[in-house]
């Protein structure tokens, strides 16, 4: 099962046990601080299941403190009492639970569920996707602007070659292992992530322009940075679009295959770059 067909599964069985506890009957009625905080839990629970940690743990800040908010009138006339408290306490802890730690764990799922369709698709080191798979993603990212016009970008992300020099085996593939499992949770679950080997890492982002790759480019570049302890012209990214640079994107393609398919050839043969 593919990770978009499980986030959809998920999103709508969420949205199933939202509605079930609201029109279930009840000998007394919610409170409507209530009811929006049910519809807040379940925003939570979409954006950790398509966003992953990063995209759960913002809106479950958000979340909170728009709970917070609504229950500002009960606490200006009648004070924070044990009721209130507890409320207060169990929401805030559900929004966290729901958007930070569902976050991590819809992000393991992703690539779990990559193992369980088969671990061609996966890395042996470092457990994120393998250049067939990147291949496979630039060829179709090239083939769906060509046909709609769908923005997709990559950032292809360098670790340069002093960092591993004087290590071992095993202690390189902890590095890189490492580094993968930070770009994994720093990216959106909508995104990917492959490790192409010599320490290169593609960030594949689809339905964003270039000017939104470059951004998230250097976030990541800058926490990788920092988890090795490398110097700033250790780590380098180069962000590409399928719309502005599709020449070097087919050209990425074919060079991480041996046997680039005949697809590969037929949609680029059309390709143009702007600007």
């Amino acid at each position: 099962m593919k990770y978009t067909r499980f986030e959809k599964f998920v999103i709508v069985l969420g949205a199933a046990v939202v509605v079930a506890s609201v029109i279930v009957p009840r000998n007394v009625a919610p409170q409507w601080p209530e009811l929006v905080a049910q519809a807040l839990l379940f925003l939570t629970f979409a954006a950790a299941a398509h966003w992953g940690r990063n995209g759960g743990s913002v809106v479950a800040t958000a979340s909170a403190l728009a709970y917070v908010l609504t229950r500002v009138p009960m606490l200006a006339s009648q004070g924070l009492t044990n009721d209130l408290a507890g409320a207060l306490l169990a929401r805030l802890l559900a929004f966290a639970i729901v958007g930070i730690v569902g976050g991590e764990v819809f992000g393991r799922i992703k690539y779990f569920l990559a193992r369980v369709d088969g671990s061609v698709m996966l890395d042996e080191y470092t457990q994120v996707y393998n250049r067939k798979y990147c291949s496979q993603a630039l060829r179709n990212a090239i083939g769906q602007y060509q046909r709609y016009q769908t923005p997709y970008s990559v950032a292809l992300l360098s670790l340069a070659p002093a960092l591993f020099a004087e290590l071992r085996p095993t202690r390189q593939h902890s590095i890189l292992k490492s580094v993968a499992n930070h770009i994994r949770s720093d990216i959106r679950l909508v995104d990917d992530v492959g490790y192409l080997g010599d320490g290169r890492f593609l960030l594949m982002f689809p339905n964003t322009p270039k000017s939104g790759a470059e951004i998230a480019a250097d976030r990541v570049r800058a926490g990788v940075r920092d988890l090795v302890g490398a110097k700033d012209e250790s780590v380098s990214t180069t962000v590409l679009s399928v719309a502005e640079d599709g020449s070097a994107i087919c050209e990425l393609a074919r060079s991480l295959e041996p046997q680039a398919p005949p697809r590969l050839d037929d949609v680029c043969a059309g390709v143009q770059d702007e600007g």
